[in-house]
């Protein structure tokens, strides 16, 4: 590729694209599962016994199928996507090829390969990771708080079906929201935990070669890593693509005060 092409080549969003497609499948699903099961403590009374019966095998089924496409896309998908977004900020950092696909003007810093270049990209990994999370949590606080007023009132109109109502609350809400809005929550607090520490380390502008600096920066990737891993969460697309030209500039911003540029050269 030619230096002197400015135009940004990312072939790792390929291993993101068909996630965004089954996430938006379990989006519909789960919606269309919170609107069923509304209505199934009071289905007998609305379609009958025999179609309260169609009814939750319906949602049974709806159920089942959002399960089986969340855990495709948790337990494959998702990890193997990250495998090769981490091959790619590893080849960035370093100079090497460890994989086949290639990116071009990915990670925005002036550092050439080196264990300091890593510390920036992930640094700027975790800049865009708590910004994007953040904005993200925003509905998502909203829509627990929708959520549970929904349910009071559901609760508190008189039936006799309180055992299923018990039983779709634990099954929809404890784990499709409460559990994603946890780990969304800690998502964000550990990424932006990681860029206060590495904005620290680089405002030391201590030498980069000494082993304290090394393992600073190593133990900033691991973390980083391991935060996406057990978080399991694909940060949204729409979210980035609104926030980007803004937190660019911010980033730009970043780098300039802490003066960071290869001083090697």
């Amino acid at each position: 590729m030619n230096d002197t092409d400015t135009t940004k080549v990312d072939e790792i969003s390929q291993y993101y694209a068909p996630i965004e497609k089954i996430g938006s499948i379990i989006n519909r699903l789960f919606w269309t599962n919170v609107a069923l099961s509304f209505v199934m403590p009071y289905s007998t009374l609305i379609l009958g016994k025999s179609g309260s019966g169609v009814l939750r095998a319906i949602f049974l089924v709806l159920v089942l199928i959002q399960f089986a496409l969340s855990q495709a896309s948790s337990l494959y998908l998702l990890p193997r996507a990250e495998q090769k977004r981490r091959k790619q900020l590893l080849s960035d950092s370093f100079g090497v090829a460890l994989s086949l696909d290639r990116t071009f003007l990915y990670y925005n810093n002036e550092y050439s390969p080196s264990v300091q270049r890593l510390g920036a990209n992930t640094m700027e990994n975790a800049f865009f990771s708590h910004k994007i999370a953040a904005r993200m949590l925003n509905r998502k606080r909203i829509i627990i708080l929708v959520y549970l007023v929904a349910w009071i009132l559901v609760f508190s109109i008189p039936h006799d079906n309180l055992e299923l109502l018990t039983w779709i609350t634990l099954l929809v809400f404890s784990q499709n929201i409460i559990g994603e809005w946890l780990r969304l929550e800690i998502l964000r607090s550990r990424s932006e935990h990681i860029f206060n520490e590495l904005h620290s380390h680089f405002l030391r502008k201590s030498d980069q070669d000494t082993s304290d600096a090394i393992a600073t920066v190593l133990d900033a990737f691991v973390e980083y890593e391991a935060a996406k891993s057990s978080a399991g969460i694909l940060l949204s697309k729409t979210d980035f693509d609104k926030l980007n030209p803004t937190l660019k500039k911010e980033w730009e911003q970043i780098c300039q005060k802490l003066n960071m540029k290869d001083n090697t050269n």
